[in-house]
């Protein structure tokens, strides 16, 4: 029980304060987010080679680097998306009147790079830890990429809440592929899959060893996150005061959730498309 509270807390924490690092340094001037990516990318390598040294140990401090690894390889990931570093091919806004096909076909198109790079460092974590007696690092990985596919999902779908505020100045295109709504057909099953793996890996966390209990801790507390955050995209509270400390003057500069385009804004951006495919 104690291996099993000391994973939660410690998984907790590591979300709040990893959350609000990635805000905290986007939020730096051009050359230093430059520098922060740099920094972070030595830091990649180095939880790459960790995930593969921890693979074969068997203790509990060997889960929580495993898991610390995994977390440092997500989080430049997130950083590389949020500074605009990596991508996808297409960076104009979504015009309007498009079908659903065609709006997700745009939508993929704009974070294609940075998907096919979740997949590819998951499957060398994978790689690098399969066969071990320790892989919090590489399901951790697997997790965080469902939990954040699901998420962009909905909002594509349409939620209360899209956090487009959120977005950096040079991201704010992404914007166009968000819908505004109160829920879609996916979010129910989507939070209850959400609860349902929270569940089982905190049952599997009470009656194991304390080794496999920390790393089913971990795994169980994020998933458990992963419904939260899921919440927080429909209901009528918003969760950046969780992270105003990293946020600064932007918390207060923060716009409401945007109402759908005026036939003036659709203008706009169907101009700025016929611009963008003019150059």
């Amino acid at each position: 029980m104690t291996a099993t509270a000391l994973a939660v807390a410690a998984t907790l924490f590591a979300w709040w304060f990893g959350t609000g690092a990635i805000f905290w340094l986007n939020g730096l001037p051009p050359r230093a987010r430059r520098r922060s990516v740099a920094a972070a990318s030595l830091l990649l390598l180095a939880a790459l080679i960790g995930v593969a040294a921890t693979a074969h140990e068997t203790t509990i401090g060997a889960v929580y680097l495993s898991f610390a690894c995994g977390l440092m390889v997500w989080a430049w990931v997130e950083l590389t998306f949020l500074t605009g570093l990596i991508t996808g091919p297409n960076r104009a806004p979504a015009p309007p009147g498009l079908s659903l096909a065609a709006r997700f076909r745009l939508a993929v198109g704009a974070i294609l790079w940075h998907e096919l790079t979740i997949l590819a460092l998951t499957a060398l974590v994978f790689a690098l830890s399969w066969g071990g007696a320790t892989m919090a690092g590489a399901w951790t990985m697997l997790l965080l990429w469902a939990m954040r596919t699901s998420t962009k999902l909905n909002i594509f779908l349409g939620v209360r809440n899209t956090y487009a505020g959120l977005l950096p100045e040079h991201m704010r295109y992404l914007a166009s592929h968000f819908t505004a709504g109160r829920m879609n057909p996916l979010f129910p099953p989507a939070f209850a899959a959400a609860l349902l793996a929270a569940v089982l890996l905190f049952a599997a966390a009470w009656s194991t060893a304390p080794v496999a209990a920390t790393g089913y801790a971990i795994l169980g507390t994020l998933a458990a996150l992963g419904a939260l955050e899921h919440a927080f995209l429909v209901l009528p509270v918003r969760s950046e005061a969780l992270w105003s400390w990293s946020l600064g003057g932007r918390a207060a500069r923060l716009p409401d959730e945007p109402s759908p385009p005026t036939s003036h804004r659709r203008t706009q951006i169907a101009r700025a498309v016929a611009h963008t495919e003019a150059t």
